[in-house]
């Protein structure tokens, strides 16, 4: 039996959020949300969490690969999934995955399933 995950989600967009939130439920772990890297990062402070799915693009003081670097150096045990639309490969921490958008519902899922062993 692999591991139940925390799993928070942070998108600006509702729709594709709560389309994550579902694949991580569906996959038998916990979802959590976040609108934005502020609203995650006060998440992260309050708790700890498995894994990160987030999106690069975002409003607020940092986006996510801002917070891909934080979680990096602040919470290294936690693992890190960043998406983005945009062709290019950014500049990710060590060991961060990226999944280009649209990414298959199956890709987030067998990666969350490959982190809970």
């Amino acid at each position: 039996m692999s591991k139940r995950l925390k799993v928070l989600v942070v998108d600006d967009e509702l729709f594709v959020r709560m389309m994550a939130i579902d694949v991580v439920s569906d996959a038998g772990h916990d979802p959590y949300e976040a609108g934005d890297a502020d609203e995650a990062v006060e998440m992260l402070e309050a708790e700890p969490y498995d894994v990160v799915f987030t999106d690069i693009k975002m409003p607020g003081s940092i986006d996510g690969l801002g917070l891909a670097a934080l979680i990096h150096q602040r919470w290294p045990q936690t693992h890190v999934i960043v998406t983005s639309g945009h062709l290019t490969l950014p500049d990710l921490p060590q060991d961060t995955v990226f999944l280009q958008k649209p990414y298959r519902t199956a890709a987030l899922s067998e990666r969350l399933h490959s982190i809970a062993g």
